[in-house]
């Protein structure tokens, strides 16, 4: 259906391109509940009001996602923004600014397209920046957004808290209770005459020092299922810890532990330990399965048994209250395993400055050493500076060939616009032939349509136009020692533990994995790292030339640990050795034992007979002579590596 123009806006809309107006139009629905029909209703929606108001044809590029405007790291919304700042658009259209983002950031959205040069209208909140009164009008808009917003979680926390009272609101059921239907109080839940037997075995189990993995296996052997709250088929220790954590096992719903607290960066909600004035409680002493007497003292010992792996024990307070967990200290969350292909995270073993693969963690790899991260992160860099610093100047022929595809890439450009232009060209005339058709014949069904798809088909070239003249436009490789100082700079001020420090490591190293290795005459297995550096993102637009990658780009092996004394003062032994010196002699002028220089001589003996100059071997499989990597014969270990792994 065509909707019949009502009006032209004052002042009109106006296309950058003379011909086309460009429009982005954002839509948006808060939560999985809603429609998501409603996405292409507000589209259309804008396309009606579009033709309501206008006579210029438009491109309309949609923008449309589910998630809650408050967060201000939407991908959708970052992609608005690096939309605005394109400069391609001529309007961006909203129903309301609620649509876009929350709170003052709507206010700065709507500067961000004043600066753009590019027109805003949030139809229902009568914001149209294109007016001198749009500042007023949006000042508006986000102080009655915000004010509606608070309103709403206030009626729904005092609904909520009523509800609890009465016996309402029970929700994330776990094992051992039966609740009769979605809305069913306190007072229809049953317990499972099943469960009693088993959370009596499971608190006998915790009482007599059984650990909450050991529970979980237990749970898992008897086919337990996992209880209708959790989402998992199986039990792990860390479920198994929050269900006996929870009070309904004695007795006791409990309500408002937790309270969500926005984080006016993101506006993503983190929860935080709510006042005690907040926490509800209900006593529902038909839904215990354990006495509270009882319930309490496994509970304190629990605590006791634990404490020893909080964090904060020695200064009192947790070093990472507050922290998002992927915001961690560099090699953390960028270290991956060579076995499994997982990541690396910090606390090995018990020990928060080691890193350990998350899959051995799980069971899913057998890869189990640990490596310092403070060390490995010293290492690391030192070792990839060290590798900039040495990289050579690229030849002549790469260069070459670099020019070569920067060349090509000019030269498909101005082939595809010489192509565009010479199709405009050719249109001109039969669109002025049926011009003048129309002007001697006068109104006529079929020329009308002939004209309307001339001009469709000359908006087409016009736009295909426009994207060949914004694409980036490659530039000559800079020398090797512009890229050289462009990464120094990048990390010369930066504080190895901080998260830019970190973030620049990444953007040096695209990938850094670690693989297994050991001596030939045994020892202790250690980590060895490969790790790639790649000075392509400091050059613009390296992406389209493939041979910038070649030409700035290098590999090396790093150690992540210190070699033991035998390896460390080998060369050494070997070369007083081959100058008449004996071993004893050999280990007082380098300050080790006797013993010490008789081993480094066997390592280099048993590297001469197998014709190797390095005396690490990479570890393909769980030595059996090696005790300290166990984890394949735990009973919960299933080895499931991710696609592509092991990647030796």
């Amino acid at each position: 259906m065509i909707c019949p123009r009502t009006s032209i806006l004052e002042p009109p809309l106006v296309a950058r391109s003379g011909h086309t107006l460009h429009v982005l139009a954002i839509c948006r629905i808060s939560t999985v509940n809603q429609d998501h029909r409603s996405l292409a209703d507000q589209e259309a929606s804008y396309r009606a009001w579009l033709d309501a108001h206008t006579d210029i044809p438009y491109e309309m590029e949609v923008v449309a996602s589910q998630g809650s405007g408050e967060q201000l790291d939407r991908a959708d919304y970052l992609r608005a923004i690096e939309l605005v700042n394109s400069g391609q658009f001529d309007l961006v259209i909203s129903e309301d600014l609620g649509r876009i983002c929350r709170r003052v950031h709507a206010y700065i959205f709507c500067e961000t397209c004043e600066d753009a040069d590019t027109r805003l209208i949030a139809i229902n909140d009568h914001v149209d920046t294109g007016r001198d009164d749009w500042r007023l009008s949006s000042f508006f808009a986000v102080m009655r957004h915000e004010s509606y917003n608070r309103d709403t979680a206030q009626r729904i926390r005092r609904s909520h808290r009523n509800r609890f009272m009465q016996g309402g609101v029970f929700q994330h059921l776990i094992y051992g209770y039966i609740k009769p239907h979605a809305n069913a109080n306190d007072a229809d839940v049953t317990k499972d005459p099943v469960a009693e037997r088993v959370y009596e075995e499971w608190f006998r189990k915790l009482e007599d020092g059984a650990s909450f993995a050991e529970v979980a296996d237990w749970l898992n052997d008897r086919g337990i299922p996992t209880g209708p709250a959790s989402t998992a088929t199986r039990w792990t220790g860390p479920y198994v810890g929050r269900v006996t954590r929870n009070p309904i096992l004695k007795g006791v719903r409990v309500r408002n532990r937790v309270m969500a607290k926005r984080v006016n960066s993101t506006g993503r909600r983190k929860a935080v330990k709510a006042p005690p004035e907040e926490l509800l409680e209900r006593e529902c002493p038909h839904l215990a399965f354990i006495e509270p007497e009882r319930y309490d003292r496994v509970i304190r010992m629990l605590d006791e048994r634990n404490a020893k792996y909080r964090r904060g024990r020695k200064s009192g307070h947790d070093s990472r209250l507050g922290q998002p967990k992927k915001r961690t200290r560099w090699p953390g969350q960028h270290v991956q395993c060579g076995i499994c292909g997982r990541l690396f995270v910090y606390g090995g073993h018990g020990q928060t400055n080691r890193l350990m693969c998350s899959g051995a963690r799980e069971h899913k790899c057998w890869n189990g050493v640990t490596i310092d991260g403070p060390f490995a992160a010293r290492a690391g860099s030192s070792a990839v500076f060290d590798a900039i610093a040495n990289l050579p100047d690229c030849e002549p022929e790469l260069m070459r060939l670099v020019e070569e595809e920067a060349a090509q890439f000019d030269a498909t450009n101005r082939g595809q616009l010489d192509e565009i232009n010479r199709k405009l060209l050719q249109l001109d005339r039969p669109i002025g032939n049926v011009v003048a058709a129309i002007r001697e014949m006068g109104g006529n069904s079929s020329l009308s349509d002939e004209l309307s798809r001339l001009e469709d088909e000359k908006r087409q070239l016009l736009l295909q136009r426009d994207k060949v003249d914004q694409q980036p436009k490659p530039i000559a490789l800079p020398p090797i020692h512009e890229l050289r100082r462009l990464a120094h700079d990048s990390v010369a001020e930066l504080a190895i533990e901080s998260p830019e420090f970190g973030r620049a490591m990444q953007r040096l190293i695209p990938r850094l994995e670690v693989f297994p290795y050991r001596l030939i005459d045994g020892g202790h297995v250690e980590l060895r790292a490969r790790i790639d550096v790649d000075l392509a993102s400091f050059v613009p637009a390296a992406e389209l030339c493939p041979s910038v990658h070649n030409a700035v780009r290098t590999t090396l092996w790093v150690d992540l640990f210190k070699p033991p004394q035998r390896e460390k003062h080998r060369p050494e032994v070997v070369q007083l050795i081959a100058a008449g010196h004996s071993f004893k002699q050999a280990s007082q002028r380098l300050g080790i034992t006797s013993t010490a220089a008789q081993r480094a001589g066997k390592l280099q003996r048993l590297m001469d007979a197998r014709g190797i100059a390095d005396p690490f071997q990479p570890v393909h499989e769980p030595p059996r002579d090696y005790t300290k990597l166990s984890r394949h014969r735990h009973s919960r270990y299933q080895f499931a590596p991710l696609p592509g792994y092991p990647n030796w």
